[in-house]
Parts: structure tokens; C-alpha cells; sequence
């Protein structure tokens, strides 16, 4: 979930995603799905409609948003599959996508210890490890 800028400038392109990752966070998927669906095109927002959809019981539209997703960014989003796989619980994935980030040096992995959405896998051994790894203050 990392921000590119905007601050609360509600003109900024990205905006509508950033609002709609906050509201996902808070719990109010329905909130989140409407801000992202007004830019479908942006990448946070493909992210948080993969987010919510799932949230939400639209597996099929989830997956579909996670698959235009990864081929469009790549393997270098790799932080970002993180992210949702930890929410969807698949632990096997969402470490493998984080393997990858630490692997490619991905600058989301400062938020590792505090980016809530990782909260499912604070307790997996394989997590516990790349967070030591990363050797962040106590």
C-alpha cells in the first residue's frame, strides 16, 4: 500500500485508490470498492478493488483484478501481490511475493513491520524470518 504523493489533495489522480485502500483498512469494503471503481485504470486502485472484491464475495472479479494486475506491473510489484495474498490468507503466496520483494530490493518492504495488511502473516516462522532479515529497529 504504498502512497505515491497527493497527501488529502482530492484532485490527485491516485486519490480515489489511496481513499479506497484507507477505507479497506478501516474495514468498510463497500466504501473502498466504490472510491476505486471511479479509476479503474489506476494500479492502486486495481489493487484495492482486488482487495475488496474478495472482501466482498466477488471472488471471480477479485481474481480477474489480480490477474490484469500482474500483467500489467510484472514481477515487479511483487510488495504489492504480497499484500494481497496476505489478505486473502494465502500465506504460501503472499511469502513467496515477499521472498521475491526482498529479492528485488522493492523500497515497500520499510512498511513491512507496521503495513496492517500483513497482519495475517505476523505469526508465520517464514515471515518472522524475512522480517529479521530486514534487521529493523526493536
Amino acid at each position: 500500500m504504498r502512497s505515491h504523493g497527493g497527501g488529502g489533495d482530492p484532485d490527485f489522480p491516485g486519490s480515489p485508490a489511496l481513499l479506497g485502500l484507507a477505507y479497506y483498512t478501516l474495514g468498510k469494503f463497500q466504501s473502498a470498492r466504490e472510491s476505486c471503481e471511479s479509476q479503474p485504470d489506476d494500479w492502486e486502485a486495481q489493487e484495492c478493488l482486488a482487495l475488496a472484491y474478495q472482501k466482498l464475495g466477488r471472488h471471480a472479479d477479485a481474481e480477474a483484478m489480480f490477474a490484469k494486475l500482474k500483467a500489467a506491473m510484472g514481477d515487479g510489484w511483487a510488495w504489492n501481490y504480497a499484500e494481497i495474498d496476505a489478505q486473502w490468507r494465502n500465506s504460501d503466496g503472499a511469502l513467496a511475493w515477499l521472498e521475491a520483494a526482498r529479492r528485488l530490493r522493492d523500497p515497500g518492504l520499510v512498511e513491512l513491520k507496521v503495513n496492517p495488511l500483513f497482519d495475517p502473516l505476523r505469526q508465520e516462522p517464514r515471515f518472522q524470518s524475512i522480517e529479521r532479515e530486514l534487521k529493523f529497529p526493536n
